[in-house]
């Protein structure tokens, strides 16, 4: 599946298929965790598989999960972190 499929599926989930979604790949996420995310998803951009996701979107991301957690799920894209 390409990363725009997956984004796509992503978006059709309701929060509480997004957090079983999630949990089959090992990043519990909590709905309240999920709703703060979803308005990065539109800001998803096919160049970030390139260039990694941006500093500022980094930012927004870890003060919604917290440094630990944060690290934890970008972590499993190693270029990310």
């Amino acid at each position: 599946m390409d990363y725009l499929s997956l984004i796509s599926e992503i978006n059709r989930k309701s929060d509480k298929e997004l957090a079983e979604y999630a949990k089959t790949y090992q990043i519990p996420l909590s709905k309240k965790e999920i709703q703060k995310l979803r308005p990065l998803l539109s800001s998803f951009s096919i160049s970030w598989v390139l260039t990694g996701i941006p500093e500022n979107v980094l930012n927004e991301i870890e003060n919604i999960l917290g440094k630990k957690k944060t690290k934890e799920l970008l972590g499993k894209y190693g270029k990310y972190i």
